[in-house]
């Protein structure tokens, strides 16, 4: 096996070569000793480079040789920080117009030898250590006086005293060329003395001399300032409009130029050793080149080893219903695919074990790597009989053929890993002789893209990891054999649970850790394994990670390094293509070798659809259908493994004495939830962490990452942890609540930073520093999941480097305000560029040079292109990686010019290759001919015209259109050739004049389209499939037809637009329907899955629509897999069609005056709906139309009635049979109390099955009375009561009752049966009268929740029964009286009996109903855990009884206080409830400070009181939590800090400024900040 050291140090030195490649930077820095070494260090990375090379894929093993070949990879990673940094101050001379790394200045020798002169005299000062801030150092050095300007939010982060050398410009004409210092010139030694002397590191500050600040080099001639010597006093300049000082760094010349010397000598020794041992290894080898991996595999037969197959029975049959399915076909091939120990060999097995006696000759092969058709001819040759008289004097294809003339054959190939398409053909020839029937041939591989290439059929048989149960199953085999698991060693069955849960589902990682856990059934070595996950360090080739290893050794090189780094994000992480492609940019792994053709996005795509192919990402889908790729978790320890040398993560499990290896460049650190539970387990992950300063070479680090929902809990030891952290390529910080400079103190100083990610967590503002846009190597700035940036991103455009600038979609305005966009060469997506913004550096122009720039280019405010000169600057035709293109014009401007703007649009033409195009607000007034008659953009997959003035439109088949007088003319030059050929999207919005679409089959695009969206078209009448009156099925499903792939459908604002195809025209294929204020019968119609996880459609009718015209505009025949179906002012139900509707679970009617079409006859037993959930709002329907409808609904279980005035009495159905007969004998009402015919219209009668019942805002509705007196004898022998009220509904289980007052009208306190059923488990009475008591609650004992309002008077009676001896445990009771005021003879007075039997735990009440009395609360005291109280508007404090009465609870451990308006304090004796662990403080605005708190609190929150000034001096030393919402008034935190305690601080929302940001001060000693 090739040396592993090999590849990863030839990478890391052609990374180094890459600065130097283009020959721009030696040209830069071609000084007198900075140039000559970097040419050196060039030439020794270039002899590096080709040695590593030259010996490539040769097999060497050589410990000793791994040593150097990691010190020479140690030595390129140096030489590339020097050159990348040296790169960028090349950089940064080129915007601000500088020479401080030039070798000569551009005005001549004597500015270039004070140029030098500066760097000799700062090297000096450095050398000789003078204190930075003392009036020497300030003398001695250049340019170190202040001159008083604002250095912006950066300025701390300079040393006092320390400025940058200024840069020297040519001296005005009028000035003499010498400038004099002290009188004299200086020597011109200075020279030479300067390229000598060290120089001190880099050293952030401001550049007091530039120009042109961030925004352009135009101002670099030098006239505009003069150059400043040590002895000069500080130059006054002005700013330019619209710049920003940002700080920049200082470049040292003198030190680059000694940092490059220095690794260029070290490079040369280690570089001839290295080239001396690998001279010595190939002569000592065999000097034959291999494929990266042994070819040495083990050799599988078809003998079974493991006589029973685990969790693989579907795939079995799947297979054998192929070999089946395939006897009369000529050759079938079936691919096995998994990864590494996934089993695929042992089902293989299976499957030939049971099929082979169906084939004349089963042969088994073991490919591996080679796959040599000749080879595998003669293996095959030997499997098969031979045959009388057959010829062996030929080749052994013929002989192949000979013995299996007339024979069916299964072949295996087991273990495919590669094969090239012509062997592949060579060797299946030798299976499609003619008249060979029934072959089949079944491959295993672990590599998708091998499976996927061979297949004959469809299937492709997956092995997926075994479920738990199986895993547990085979693991118990592998450890247990034949004995019974778990029999003898109980003990062992916890941890042996964990170690299946560890094995993620893979039948070789049971065998693995099967060898190691059988022979030692103790406990204790078991959780060693477990914690040690020791089964991943085994060796053997049977074992688990060498077998998955093996495919990570078949990848290349640059596959492995993609790969590698994905070890870095925790597991189950889901991976975008976007994500990967531009963190592969930003570690710099990507490499286009014809940048012309092939982008590196365009590469990284590849490597990642390459991934896929060999099985490392698998490729799922989201609810919306977007794609993303996940590693298993197998998988990502072998990503951890083979990354180790320099690819860490940490977590809270392994942070603990981690050995990081010193080589280590790549680090994420993941925070746990769990980690911050408490405060113990934040302070011990916060000391591993800060442990890690001794053992983690931050200087080193290109990459880190931070993960977790509180990461940012712990900024500020990362903020000490990665302060020297200067070599960062890679930022990706999820999650965020924070600002990159609370992490990165010295963000300023990133020079190498190529990617920058933050994703913030919920809405938090983010505040980028701006020395961002001083970071010139940066590529990918990834902000789309960040809520809101406060920052200003004008200056973007110094970024020359950067590729990807994402921000989120309500975020485009961040890319419109880049000034000079133009200098982003590299651009792959411009979101908003807004033409002519400002005066200068918006200019049309700017775009030109974008060539690279691909995705989505959006260009607004066109109407500014005064010329098609302007237009042509913009180059589209040369943007060839464009994929979406939005021009649009300003429809809202007063003078418009439509032939300027029809010449700028003809001028405007992209290349043809575009995929989508959208049009906006276009004044000219015809389409421009690359759209229309000269169509260049024939490959368009999505066009969208909207709010275009053309008199004619692109080629979509034949068009109508209508002039102002209203005549109708057909637009000729949409229905000539040629047209689109993979037009997938059509949008036309607001295009006034058309009048007709007329659909034939003429048109090829119809084929196509997928997507299909119209919107105000005020004139438009007809479209391609519009149905016309009289329409048979058969017509509109021919003109459907043309559209075979239309899957969604949007219409909006087409009021003349009468006829449309019935929704859904097919229901073999889901696709989606939204229809909004069409024509005259539907006003809106919605059909899909969008919004929905289940099947619903949503439809709602004008006023005055005909109920045939309506229901006609539905295929109810291509709605039997609907699941909800929402109505609104719809005409009555046609029941016959709804008998399709075989899957409706779901229906809601609403603002309908009916719901029933009649019914003719008695018998309606054949109309059974499967609904299971009604709904009825605001309907004028009658009880006894109702009535019928439910009786059709015979799985009803939940139903809602809403604003039904009609309904005016509720009662239950007698039996469950359909409704039929007269309603007395339904209801059980007797002759003696007859129901008048207007009752009856009124009258509901529920199904007896019913679970859940809601009225809502029914005013008249009242339950049926009591039945008459001799029908209490029978009631009571049929179970449950008479046939009143609801007591027959025995499957109740909850009641809601809402503004429905009339509701208990028919029953009084003296009535002898309770109005609900003894089953009811939640009720709720808000706003219902007629409850002067709650006797008729007091059946109810299996009532759990009751929620009751109460408008007037009432009392307790009842309600103590169902405390003492029921199941209630909550309770919420309001009242505008004293409830529990006055004796009640059931109220119990006995609190330790009480106590013994009541169940309620919650209570939320009004201050004003009693409840705060003492002989109240003492029967509470020790089972009430928590009380919610409202508060009397008016009341100023409790009184002195109800707060003594308050403080008898001594059980309770949550208390709310709520609406105390007026109330002035809380009660003074709070700390007396020593059970109190959460007090709530809401909507109290005059209370203006806190009593003392109970010593046992552990959550206190406050909010919206805004009288609150200031928290209690000493808070509880038990507090956990605080919250704080909406105070205003509160600035600070308490006089005596935080209790040692607290574990959450929330301060997020509607508080001062003062208050957060001394919350904030506490981030790394509180676990959870949130301020």
């Amino acid at each position: 096996m090739e040396t592993v050291g090999l590849p990863a140090a030839s990478w890391v030195v052609g990374k180094a070569l890459s600065p130097l490649s283009g020959g721009v930077l030696e040209a830069w820095g071609a000084s007198s000793m900075l140039g000559s070494n970097m040419e050196a260090l060039k030439m020794q990375l270039l002899y590096a480079q080709a040695m590593l090379n030259n010996v490539r894929g040769r097999e060497i093993h050589n410990p000793a040789l791994g040593e150097m070949l990691d010190k020479l990879r140690q030595l390129a990673y140096g030489a590339e920080d020097v050159l990348d940094e040296l790169d960028y101050f090349r950089i940064q001379d080129e915007l601000d117009g500088t020479y401080h790394a030039a070798d000569a200045h551009a005005a001549g020798c004597v500015q270039d030898l004070a140029l030098n002169v500066r760097h000799t005299a700062r090297s000096c000062v450095n050398k000789l250590k003078f204190p930075v801030c003392s009036p020497t150092a300030r003398r001695a050095v250049p340019d170190e006086q202040h001159d008083g300007g604002k250095q912006g939010c950066l300025s701390g982060l300079r040393s006092c005293g320390r400025r940058e050398i200024s840069s020297s410009s040519p001296p005005p004409a009028n000035q003499l060329g010498v400038q004099e210092v002290n009188g004299g010139c200086m020597p011109k030694a200075a020279h030479n003395v300067g390229k000598y002397l060290p120089c001190c590191s880099l050293l952030p500050s401001v550049d007091h001399d530039a120009q042109t600040g961030m925004v352009s080099n135009s101002n670099t001639n030098g006239n505009k300032h003069r150059f400043r010597f040590a002895c000069a006093g500080p130059s006054k300049i002005k700013q330019t409009n619209h710049e920003t000082k940002i700080p920049k760094l200082k470049f040292h010349r003198v030190e680059m130029s000694r940092k490059i010397l220095e690794i260029t000598e070290q490079l040369k020794p280690v570089c001839a050793q290295v080239f001396n041992i690998l001279n010595l290894e190939i002569m000592n080898s065999s000097q034959t080149p291999n494929k990266g991996i042994g070819v040495d595999r083990p050799k599988t037969s078809p003998q079974i080893i493991e006589p029973k197959l685990y969790g693989r029975e579907h795939q079995k049959d799947i297979v054998i219903d192929e070999i089946v399915k395939g006897e009369c076909c000529e050759l079938t091939v079936l691919p096995i695919v998994g990864p590494g120990g996934i089993g695929k060999t042992t089902f293989t097995k299976h499957i030939y074990e049971q099929m082979k006696s169906h084939f004349h000759v089963p042969i088994w092969i073991c490919v591996s790597l080679d796959f040599d058709a000749n080879r595998l001819a003669k293996d095959i040759l030997k499997k098969i009989p031979e045959v009388n008289n057959e010829n062996k004097n030929c080749s052994d294809e013929e002989l192949i053929e000979q013995r299996l003339k007339g024979k069916r054959v299964l072949l295996v190939l087991d273990d495919v890993w590669q094969h090239h398409e012509n062997e592949w053909k060579k060797l299946l020839a030798l299976f499609k002789q003619d008249g060979a029937k029934g072959n089949m041939v079944i491959v295993t591989t672990r590599i998708p893209g091998v499976a996927n290439t061979v297949k004959t059929t469809k299937c492709l048989v997956e092995l997926e990891h075994l479920c738990p149960k199986d895993i547990k199953s085979f693991f118990e085999e592998c450890v247990f054999g034949d004995q019974k698991p778990w029999a003898d060693h109980p003990k062992l069955s916890d941890v042996g649970s964990k170690i299946v849960d560890k094995l993620k589902g893979s039948p070789l990682a049971a065998k693995t850790v099967g060898r190691l856990l059988r022979n030692k059934l103790t406990l204790n070595h078991w959780r060693s394994v477990l914690e040690s996950k020791e089964w991943e360090s085994q060796t053997s080739d049977d074992d688990i990670m060498p077998a998955l290893k093996l495919s990570y050794d078949y990848l290349p090189f640059h596959l492995q390094k993609c790969f590698s780094f994905c070890s870095l994000f925790p597991e189950d992480y889901e991976f975008g293509s976007e994500e990967l492609v531009h963190l592969w940019i930003g570690i710099d792994i990507l490499r286009s070798y014809d940048q012309k053709r092939k982008r590196i996005e365009d590469v990284g795509l590849c490597y990642l659809n390459e991934l896929v192919n060999h099985g490392f990402f698998k490729m799922n889908k989201k609810e919306d259908g977007r794609p993303y790729y996940v590693i298993h978790d197998l998988l990502h320890e072998l990503a951890v493994n083979v990354s180790s040398h320099e690819c860490i993560s940490i977590y809270s499990s392994n942070a603990r004495g981690i050995q990081i290896p010193p080589t280590v460049r790549h680090l994420s650190i993941i925070v746990d939830n769990t980690d911050v539970k408490n405060k113990m387990s934040f302070e011990d992950y916060d000391g591993n962490l800060t442990a890690l300063t001794k053992c983690l070479n931050v200087e080193n680090l290109h990459t880190l990452m931070l993960f977790g929902d509180y990461n940012g809990s712990f900024a500020k030891t990362f903020g000490d942890l990665f302060l020297e952290a200067r070599a960062l390529r890679v930022i990706f910080f999820n999650k965020a609540a924070y600002n990159v400079e609370d992490i990165l103190h010295n963000f300023s100083k990133l020079v190498h930073l190529r990617y920058l990610r933050i994703k913030s967590k919920n809405y938090g503002k983010l505040c980028l520093p701006s020395s961002l846009f001083r970071l010139y190597h940066l590529e990918v700035i990834d902000l789309k999941d960040v809520y809101y940036c406060l920052s200003t991103n004008r200056h973007l455009g110094n970024l020359v480097k950067l590729r990807h600038f994402l921000v989120s979609k309500n975020r485009f305005k961040y890319h419109s305000d880049i000034y000079g966009v133009g200098k982003l060469k590299f651009l792959q997506e411009l979101k908003e560029f807004r033409v002519g913004k400002e005066s200068k550096g918006f200019e049309p122009s700017q775009l030109g040079p974008l060539r690279e720039i691909g995705g989505s280019l959006h260009i607004y405010n066109i109407e500014k292109v005064q010329t098609k000169e302007e237009a042509n600057d913009l180059k589209l035709i040369h943007k060839n990686h464009v994929r979406e293109l939005i021009l649009e014009w300003d429809a809202m401007q007063s003078n418009r010019d439509p032939v300027q703007e029809e010449n700028v649009l003809a001028s405007l033409v992209p290349h043809c290759d575009l995929q989508e195009l959208c049009i906006k607000g276009h004044g000219g007034t015809n389409c421009p001919t690359w759209l229309c008659a000269n169509l260049s953009v024939k490959n368009l997959e999505s066009l969208c015209l909207d709010g275009v003035s053309w008199k004619n439109l692109p080629l979509v088949g034949e068009l109508w259109m209508v002039t102002e007088p209203g005549e109708e003319y057909q637009d000729c030059s949409s229905i000539s050739p040629p047209s689109f050929h993979n037009l997938k999207k059509l949008e036309l919005k607001g295009i006034s004049i058309l009048a007709k679409w007329v659909g034939n089959d003429t048109c090829p695009f119809f084929s196509h389209l997928e997507v299909l969206i119209i919107k105000d078209c005020s004139k438009l009448m007809e479209l391609p499939f519009s149905q016309p009156t009289g329409c048979q099925a058969g017509e509109w499903e021919e003109k459907m037809a043309l559209f075979p792939k239309l899957h969604e459908l949007i219409i909006e604002d087409c009021p003349n637009l009468e006829s449309l195809p019935p929704i859904p025209w097919r229901g073999d294929a889901p696709f989606s329907v939204s229809i909004e204020r069409v024509g005259s019968v539907i006003e809106q119609l919605a059909y899909g899955t969008k919004y929905r996880l289940k099947l619903n459609l949503q439809i709602t009718g004008k006023d005055g629509g005909q109920g045939d015209v309506f229901w006609n505009a539905l295929n109810f025949s291509n709605l039997t897999d609907l699941k909800e179906l929402h109505m609104n002012k719809i005409p009555p139900l046609p029941l016959d069609d709804l008998l399709v509707l075989t899957s409706l679970k779901v229906i809601t009617i609403s603002n309908s005056s009916s719901v029933l079409l009649p019914v003719e006859g008695e018998d309606h037993g054949s109309y059974q709906f499967p609904v299971e959930d009604l709904e009825i709002i605001t309907s004028d329907t009658s009880g006894k139309e109702l009535t019928l409808l439910l009786s059709f609904l015979p799985n009803l279980s939940k139903l809602t009635i809403h604003e039904c005035e009609n309904i005016t009495a509720l009662g239950v159905v007698e039996h469950a049979e359909t409704v039929s007969g007269e309603q007395q004998q339904q209801t059980g009402v007797g002759e003696e109390e007859p129901i008048t015919a207007a009752a009856a219209e009124g009258l509901l009668l529920l199904p007896p099955r019913l679970q859940e019942l809601w009225i809502e805002a029914c005013p008249k509705v009242s339950l049926l009375p009591n039945p008459p007196p001799d029908d209490h004898a029978e009631a009571a022998a049929r179970g449950g009561g008479g046939g009143g009220g609801l007591r027959r509904l025995r499957s109740l289980r909850s009641l809601h009752v809402y503004n429905s007052p009339e509701f208990l009208s028919s029953y009084s306190s003296s009535s002898s049966f309770p109005p609900f059923p003894t089953c009811l488990q939640h009720l709720t009475l808000r706003r219902v009268k007629y409850m002067e008591t709650l006797q008729d609650l007091s059946n109810l004992t299996s009532l759990t929740e009751l929620t009751l309002n109460i408008p007037g008077d009432s009392r307790s009676d009842g309600l103590w029964p169902l405390l003492a001896h029921g199941r209630l445990t909550q309770l919420s009771l309001y009242t505008t009286s004293d409830f529990f005021a006055g004796s009640d003879p059931s109220r119990p007075h006995d609190a330790e009996v009480f106590s013994s039997s009541s169940k309620l735990v919650d209570l939320a009440t009004a201050s004003n109903t009693g409840f705060l009395a003492a002989p109240i609360c003492s029967l509470f005291s020790s089972t009430l855990t928590r009380l919610q109280l409202s508060l009397d508007k008016e009341a100023e404090r409790l009184t002195k009884e109800q707060e003594e009465a308050l403080q008898l609870l001594t059980s309770l451990q949550v208390l709310c206080f709520l609406f105390g308006e007026k109330l002035q304090r809380l009660p003074a004796g709070l700390h007396k409830l020593i059970s109190l662990k959460k007090l709530r403080i809401m909507w109290c605005s005059a209370i203006r400070s806190l009593p003392s708190l109970p010593s046992s609190l552990q959550e206190l929150q406050i909010q919206t009181c805004g009288a609150i000034k200031s928290l209690p001096n000493t808070l509880p030393s038990s507090l956990e939590r605080l919250e704080i919402f909406y105070c205003g008034a509160i600035k600070s935190l308490p006089k005596d800090g935080l209790p040692s305690s607290m574990q959450e601080l929330v301060v997020c929302s509607g508080n001062s400024e003062e208050l957060k940001r001394e919350c904030r001060k506490l981030t790394g000693t509180i676990p959870i900040i949130r301020a």
